[in-house]
């Protein structure tokens, strides 16, 4: 079976240009692509200027101006100069519409030249909506995955008409009976509740999966006494003064490490810092220095915030116990440090950062009402905060931090969600739809 795998973007450090978005979808397309690779032959396409690359299981396709122009037909054009005229707030944005819909040829092209048994298009939005018009043009099967919901929540930052695009999608998939993986089952029961008025049979929950890798820590560890607490406080306090600017992994390492021998509790939370994923509560938690002053708190993840979390942190004064780690691509080596995974998102879809650390033996506390909590909520793995006060969260911290974990069995819960687990099921869910299109088709 021959599987086109169609996404705005992946991360990927090897390849420059895939190493600007730094986001946990990039990283988890990046890793749908790789391990479905294992079981079928699979292409990716994205919307990024590319050179493309063979990889060892799974080809990367070429996407260069000059396969944007020549493949491109009047009619895609047509469509583009309507989009610049129907969506978008700026004139850039504008610009942007018009080349997803231009480059609707390319992708034409692409579908024509591969020859794909299914196509596999990852979200939904003004970006992705020339594959699924390509792909109805051109009478190809395919499949869409939602990663996470925008337009069921006033946290998630999104204009209007994406999310407009993201309820009319699921309407009309409902209706047509096109299929729909989600990665929870709480964003399946929300899109049947709050858009459709009922069960939704096109829609298949297929929950996301990790792996540890075999990096080692050799190039982390120093010798004793290098960088001393001092040392270390002092120069990170000199970072927080300037924006985007986060200690050495190397050095962050060595500070965690010293604290665990000395002690300290040590929490972790991982994403992005934005108003979603809600890592203020977590230091207003934390101005609490009398009830949390042995505790130390990391958040890994590049800031989208315009630096309002770090702000907080240098007036609070808080910059013995909290750290702003920066983008982490090395986590499976940090993850022993960590007693506690703080997960607050106001929303999300699965919650990934959850079973990374689960899969490391490190209990969780999030949130009860989360999309994931319902997939993911284990009692010997999780404490779940019924209410979102900073009080609740609090007394729900102090709790998981006081309580006798067994790490041995979080991490068999862990591997309950790996990543062969999750392609086998991607896979499972292909030739399902394939039988039945070929069953329907005689």
């Amino acid at each position: 079976m021959k599987v086109m795998i169609i996404a705005p973007y992946i991360y990927d450090d090897n390849m420059i240009e895939f190493t600007k978005n730094k986001t946990g979808f990039g990283l988890m397309v990046q890793n749908i692509v790789s391990s479905v690779a294992e079981l079928e032959n699979v292409v990716l396409l994205t919307r990024v200027i590319t050179k493309g690359k063979n990889e060892k299981k799974f080809k990367i396709l070429s996407h260069t101006w000059g396969q944007f122009f020549s493949n491109a037909k009047l009619k895609d054009w047509l469509i583009g100069i309507k989009a610049f005229f129907a969506n978008g707030v700026t004139v850039k944005d504008k610009a942007r519409h018009v080349f997803y819909e231009v480059d609707g040829g390319y992708v034409r092209k692409q579908i024509q030249k591969e020859k794909p048994d299914i196509v596999h298009i990852h979200g939904i939005g003004t970006i992705t909506e020339s594959y699924i018009r390509i792909c109805e043009e051109m009478k190809v099967r395919y499949t869409v995955t939602l990663h996470g919901l925008i337009g069921l929540n006033d946290s998630v930052s999104a204009p209007a008409y994406e999310k407009q695009i993201e309820r009319d999608f699921l309407i009309k998939a409902e209706k047509n009976n096109i299929p729909v993986s989600v990665i929870s089952s709480g964003m399946k029961a929300r899109i049947e509740e709050k858009y459709l008025g009922k069960k939704a049979n096109n829609i298949t929950v297929i929950t996301n999966g990790t792996k540890k890798s075999n990096e080692n820590d050799t190039k982390f560890i120093r010798e004793e006494g290098t960088l001393t607490q001092e040392k270390f406080q002092e120069y990170y306090s000199d970072c927080l003064k300037q924006n985007d600017l986060y200690p050495k992994l190397n050095d962050t390492y060595a500070y965690l490490q010293y604290s665990k021998k000395n002690g300290k509790k040590i929490l972790f939370f991982v994403g992005n810092i934005t108003k979603n994923k809600n890592q203020m509560q977590a230091v207003e938690i934390l101005k609490n220095t009398k009830v949390f002053e042995n505790t130390l708190l990391v958040l890994w993840g590049r800031e989208v915030d315009n630096g309002e979390v770090r702000r907080k942190i240098v007036e609070y004064q808080l910059h013995k116990n909290v750290i702003l780690g920066g983008f982490n691509d090395q986590m499976d080596i940090f993850w022993k440090f960590c007693d506690i995974n703080l997960f607050l998102s106001l929303n999300d879809g699965f919650g990934l950062p959850i079973v990374e650390g689960y899969m490391h033996g490190v209990p969780c506390v999030t949130f009860e009402d989360l999309d994931a909590t319902q997939d993911l909520y284990y009692p010997e793995a999780m404490l779940k905060v019924k209410d979102r006060s900073i009080e609740s969260v609090a007394n729900a911290l102090r709790t998981s931090l006081d309580k006798n974990w067994n790490h041995e069995e979080i991490a068999e819960i862990g591997n309950m969600f790996s990543i062969d687990s999750m392609s086998e099921k991607y896979v499972n869910w292909y030739s399902c739809l394939l039988y039945t299109s070929d069953a329907a088709d005689e």
